[in-house]
């Protein structure tokens, strides 16, 4: 009863969210697929915030995506508390803003994530965007898909519901085997040789060199994965009249907790901190630019990777593991963590089952070593708690609230583990 108590709330929520668009008319940019959503979502927001002065910008901090934080995002809530009551509080507030409405934003930047056949019909139905972009199909949240051409049809229909003009990833074979199928106009974007990059050091912090259109942008973060969005988002740009070339040389961005992070370690390695997701091409990207880092900036260090399941791959499970195992021991050494790893990894350092013990053993081999390392760890979940351990060892214990889940909810969960 209460599943259904809730399900027609949440179809109230949507009927609500759809009119709050339809009369304040937003710009809607909305962005999907399986991997880097987020990362992508959250630079489209950025650049377009920091160089479109005259415009109101929004996108949710948090990480909305499904149905009804589709719903929040669309009336800037940022806070919930997953009770009925709550539910029947949020209603009351959504039938104001919907119905003694004030238009909040000129342009809104959402997150597009489905989870079941299905799905994407009823985002839909809240709001169609003007633009559309499209990251990477790969092998997640599988569970509920026959295959993953069952994906790719789930989300095509956003493509096909995109009022002006689709971004698609020219990497993503679906995409460009389908595009000239498409009935809206589309651009590729991550074409080979779109840019070029470089990391330096200053000042003993490190920026990223991009070379784009004879042009060179400067910026604070790094990972390749970051500069395919941005330049992205300076393609986005010119659709409201920007030309980067003549607005900046350096963009000043703020990269996702979790996602290819850098911070000291306590006696002098680096470690990366990428423990957000792990899917099969988000692990093989983070190895290279672990490398390509590495041969930048540490040429004197050693490369370890620390290494937790990757879930969700459904019967893909066994064989991306194994994929991923025979990747990385062309590298440097591995620690990894539970039983995927443990059934489907082949000869390396240790495997465990806490990721506490994984971190008192990689403390104690380095801190036994004469040379400093890079340490790549990759991967944290519910009852996993990662990031917890990294607290451990940052050389300055500031840098935790950098880290994911450190709001007071998940603090508090985790004191059980």
């Amino acid at each position: 009863m209460k599943r259904i108590i809730i399900k027609i709330i949440y179809h109230i929520y949507a009927f609500l969210a759809k009119r709050y668009i339809k009369k304040t008319k937003p710009i809607v940019i909305w962005v999907t697929w399986s991997v880097g959503k987020t990362s992508c979502r959250m630079i489209i927001f950025q650049v377009l915030n920091q160089f479109l002065s005259d415009k109101k910008i929004y996108t949710s901090p948090k990480n909305f995506n499904s149905e009804l934080w589709l719903v929040f995002s669309i009336f800037k809530i940022e806070k919930y508390n997953p009770w009925v009551i709550s539910l029947i509080k949020i209603f009351f507030y959504l039938v104001k803003k919907t119905f003694i409405w004030k238009k909040e934003y000129d342009i809104i930047v959402l997150e597009y994530w489905v989870d079941h056949p299905g799905d994407m019909d009823f985002l839909l139905k809240i709001a169609k965007p003007d633009y559309s972009v499209f990251t990477k199909l790969d092998f997640i949240h599988v569970q509920n898909f026959e295959s993953k051409k069952q994906i790719w049809d789930e989300k095509i229909k956003l493509i096909k519901n995109t009022k002006i003009k689709a971004y698609l990833n020219k990497q993503d074979e679906y995409l460009v085997e389908n595009a000239p199928k498409l009935l809206v106009e589309n651009q590729f974007f991550n074409k080979k040789h779109e840019y070029k990059h470089k990391y330096i050091c200053e000042d003993k912090k490190i920026f990223s060199l991009l070379k784009i259109d004879n042009s060179i942008i400067k910026t604070n973060i790094m990972w390749e994965d970051n500069f395919v969005y941005l330049t992205l988002a300076i393609n986005i740009l010119k659709n409201f009249g920007v030309n980067y070339i003549e607005a900046w040389n350096y963009v000043d961005l703020v990269n996702q907790n979790g996602r290819f992070n850098l911070f000291n370690w306590i006696n002098g390695s680096v470690l990366i901190d990428s423990t957000y997701n792990a899917w099969p091409a988000s692990m093989l990207k983070m190895i290279q630019n672990t490398v390509y880092l590495r041969d930048s900036i540490f040429r004197n260090y050693r490369i370890l990777f620390v290494i937790w399941d990757m879930r969700e791959l459904g019967v893909k499970s066994r064989q991306e593991h194994r994929k991923l195992y025979h990747y990385l021991k062309t590298y440097w050494k591995i620690v990894s963590i539970w039983k995927e790893t443990m059934q489907n990894f082949g000869h390396h350092l240790w495997n465990f089952k806490y990721s506490k013990d994984a971190w008192l053993f990689v403390r104690d081999y380095i801190e036994k070593s004469n040379e400093k390392y890079i340490v790549l760890f990759k991967w944290s979940q519910n009852t996993i708690f990662t990031e917890e351990a990294l607290k451990e060892v940052l050389a300055d214990k500031r840098n935790a609230k950098r880290l994911v889940r450190q709001d007071d909810y998940w603090l508090e969960n985790k004191k059980n583990y």
